[in-house]
């Protein structure tokens, strides 16, 4: 009977004295995060069996259990993938508005501004030297101060990103072989015939998933037979049981790392996500809208620059800067920085009708003619041959030169590019001639063309084209009239003024009415037509005409007749040209160019143009003065050449599109932030310690220890009485 008494009170002291220890272990560890609040389970021990009944024998701890909810639990860790994942991106998209810095005064936007401002001053005064050197430093500034530092900075900051994404994987690896190392230990606490709770190591690993999760989305699968957890990240087991797998990386490139051992398609959150997503999509996206930006600046200045020609009024020499791999390669396909925009329009299935006035008109299914073919271009027919288009007369009709028929194969390789090429002579006399840029053109074919033109040399030299003239000539490939463009009849026109049509055009001069037969006579008359047809002016130079004086065709230019015999139906053609490279082949060569490079990290003032800033091509013609050239480049400034919208829309648009992306990454941080704070608070309501609460408990087991001691105390005396009784 005594023994079980002491039993009794003994199981009371013992059960107060763990729960004591539990209650301080919770209070010691109220701050440490992922603690879980433990507390004893107790319950009364199996009662004696007597003739009056059960006997209590006291109490016994049934378990120490950690309070916990994985649901609430497996919310934190989702939304701290989706924390992690949005922090990381509004963190380097800052960063990322930062490097524009569009509100600053050297802003990539205001160094364009003054870039095509300086052309702008240049062209009120094209032949000061200072405005030519004010010219050149804003072009600096646009391209090595802006465009080029730019994209060293994006480029460092891909590196950091990649960088963070190795610093990222392996911290990763460090976890999971962490919870590896637990899941054994916990295995072994729990079921290795101790039958314990592993409640601390339960925390830890709790907490190193919970730190996972803001690396990456996983999945947690529970293992009840052995109290394990397997991790699955990106499709793989990156945890299985008592193993863990190692992720590595690689550089495949600057600022690009690859991620070897998951399936990176498949993680949907977490830095890792974040940090993937800006180095293969965000940053890439914002890198290659400035290179677009910079390669249209390139491209579209190069093609006006060629055409024009500096204070040297033309060359005695040019060689292109930008070589090609092979001179029988084609042009369109040999590594040029931008290949020539040759291109022929096919048409679907066609019919033809003779007009017997040396057109045939063209009909056809499956064709588009509006918009896509232009008078003076040339046509692909199914016939396999090419015509040059007079007129286009809707979708489905239009009108070609020369005859068509099924039986009669018509052999020529035009296209619908050509290039002029103007040569001078001591007299300031011009000779202006049409070259046809084809799609199969090759270095070596063009240079033939070249070469065959009077008073110039062309030869391809180390894969590049190298062009000189005759000793008293110069060329240039300007859109100058040609001012002495031929006879009609025996009469010599010339021209005057500068071509401002908005296309290439020929101007066809027939003699309708000759007077007397000679020019000054009767009622001669001359009619002017363009090249799809249309009546532009009807020449009067009969009787009432001086000789030599110049008339009014159109767009700018003007004609005169010397004295000579002319007929009815005599014709002269005429080359009305407002872009001297329709192909844009010599901005592809590089001939003549203001730029070199093909985007942000290469753009750069032409070296030939630093050396000498008078190259700078600001004239279309010799004439003292001239600005037309400079005043086109200006133009290129409010013309929709980017993507359908002017550089400076272009860029507006771009970093538009930035501070949305960043406010949108904001929102969606301070968004999750205030989630996991509510989600963490109704954790803190479940697992927390609450030190009031431990402290109550304290003095309650305080009191049962105490109270258990002194009953011990009394069956100690009562003990001691019995055994006195003789």
């Amino acid at each position: 009977m005594a023994s079980t008494d002491l039993s009794i009170g003994l199981s009371g002291l013992l059960v107060s004295q763990r729960a004591l220890q539990t209650a301080g272990h919770n209070i010691t560890n109220a701050n440490t995060p992922g603690y879980s609040r433990q507390v004893v389970n107790i319950s009364a021990n199996t009662p004696n069996v007597s003739p009056y009944g059960p006997i209590g024998a006291g109490v016994t701890i049934d378990s120490i259990q950690r309070i916990k909810d994985d649901i609430l639990d497996s919310q934190i860790n989702n939304f701290t993938s989706l924390l992690g994942s949005a922090e990381v991106q509004n963190d380097t998209l800052q960063n990322l508005e930062a490097i524009f810095n569009e509100l600053s005064e050297f802003s990539l936007n205001n160094m364009i501004e003054k870039f095509f401002g300086s052309i702008q001053e240049l062209s009120t005064n094209p032949e000061l030297l200072s405005q030519r050197y004010q010219m050149l430093q804003d072009s600096i500034n646009m391209t090595t101060n802006s465009f080029r530092t730019l994209d060293e900075q994006f480029m460092d900051l891909k590196v950091n990103v990649s960088q963070m994404v190795e610093t990222n994987v392996a911290e990763l690896n460090g976890i999971t072989s962490q919870i590896a190392n637990l899941n054994k230990q916990i295995s072994t606490l729990e079921f290795g015939g101790t039958n314990s709770n592993a409640n601390d190591m339960l925390d830890q690993r709790g907490a190193l998933v919970n730190r996972l999760s803001r690396l990456g989305d996983i999945s947690v699968i529970k293992n009840n037979q052995n109290n394990s957890i397997d991790l699955m990240l990106g499709g793989a087991l990156v945890v299985n049981g008592g193993n863990s797998e190692t992720i590595t990386t690689s550089i495949t490139g600057e600022g690009v790392v690859e991620i070897h051992g998951l399936s990176t398609a498949n993680i949907n959150g977490g830095e890792l996500k974040g940090l993937l997503d800006l180095q293969n999509i965000t940053l890439p996206k914002y890198m290659n809208d400035l290179d677009t930006l910079a390669a249209s600046i390139i491209k579209e200045i190069n093609n006006v620059h060629s055409e024009g020609v500096g204070l040297s009024g033309g060359f005695t020499s040019l060689i292109s800067t930008n070589a090609v791999n092979s001179a029988d390669d084609l042009l369109t396909n040999t590594g040029l920085s931008f290949a020539p925009s040759v291109k022929t329009y096919t048409t679907g299935t066609v019919t033809s009708a003779d007009n017997g006035d040396g057109t045939t008109t063209v009909s056809g299914t499956g064709t588009s003619f509006t918009g896509n073919v232009k008078a003076n271009n040339f046509i692909k027919l199914n016939d396999g041959n090419f015509y040059k288009v007079t007129s286009v007369d809707s979708d489905t009709q239009l009108t070609v030169s020369g005859a068509l028929t099924d039986a009669t194969s018509i052999s020529t390789d035009t296209t619908d590019g050509s290039l002029y090429v103007t040569v001078t002579d001591s007299s300031n006399e011009i000779t202006k001639t049409s070259i046809s840029i084809a799609s199969d053109e090759t270095l070596n074919t063009l240079t033939a063309k070249i070469a065959n033109i009077a008073n110039i040399n062309a030869t391809v030299t180390n894969d590049t084209l190298a062009i000189t003239s005759d000793s008293g000539y110069k060329f240039s490939f300007t859109k100058e009239l040609d001012t002495n463009p031929g006879t009609i009849g025996s009469s010599k026109a010339t021209l005057s003024g500068q071509y401002s049509g908005n296309d290439n055009d020929v101007f066809t001069l027939t003699v309708q009415d000759a007077g007397s037969g000679s020019v000054g006579t009767g009622s001669a008359l001359v009619q002017v037509t363009d090249a799809a047809g249309n009546i532009l002016a009807n020449l009067d130079i009969g009787s009432s005409y001086t000789v030599g004086s110049y008339l009014q065709i159109a767009d700018g230019v003007s004609v005169s007749f010397d004295t000579g015999s002319i007929s009815v139906g005599n014709k002269l053609a005429i080359d009305a040209v407002n872009d001297p490279d329709t192909s844009n082949v010599l901005a592809s060569l590089g001939m003549n160019t203001f730029f070199s490079g093909n985007d942000a990290s290469s753009i750069s003032v032409a070296q030939y143009i630093k050396d000498d800033v008078s190259r700078i091509a600001a004239a279309s013609t010799s004439s003292p003065g001239d600005n037309t050239n400079a005043l086109r480049m200006v133009n290129l400034q409010n013309i929709a050449s980017t993507n359908r919208a002017t550089f400076s829309d272009f860029l507006h648009s771009s970093v538009a599109q930035l501070g949305i992306e960043t406010a949108e990454k904001a929102s969606e941080k301070d968004s999750f932030e205030s989630l996991l704070i509510n989600l963490d608070n109704r954790r803190q309501e479940t697992s927390g310690v609450s030190i009031e609460e431990e402290m109550i408990n304290t003095i309650r087991f305080q009191q049962a220890f105490q109270a258990s001691a002194r009953y011990i105390s009394v069956i100690t005396e009562l003990n001691n009485v019995l055994m006195q009784i003789k």
